[in-house]
């Protein structure tokens, strides 16, 4: 995937599906788990 050139608008959707994450994180659940649950992600992508 290190070839790969990513579009500008490829890199502002994975760029904003972040912040939603983030958001989701400190303004509705207050909880890393419980959003991690509602994403489909591990503790450990969303630290990454």
């Amino acid at each position: 995937m290190a070839d790969r050139i990513w579009t500008e608008k490829e890199l502002t959707q994975r760029a904003n599906r972040r912040l939603a994450i983030l958001r989701h994180a400190e303004e509705v659940s207050g909880s890393v788990a419980a959003t991690c649950r509602y994403y489909g992600i591990s503790r450990t992508c969303f630290y990454r």
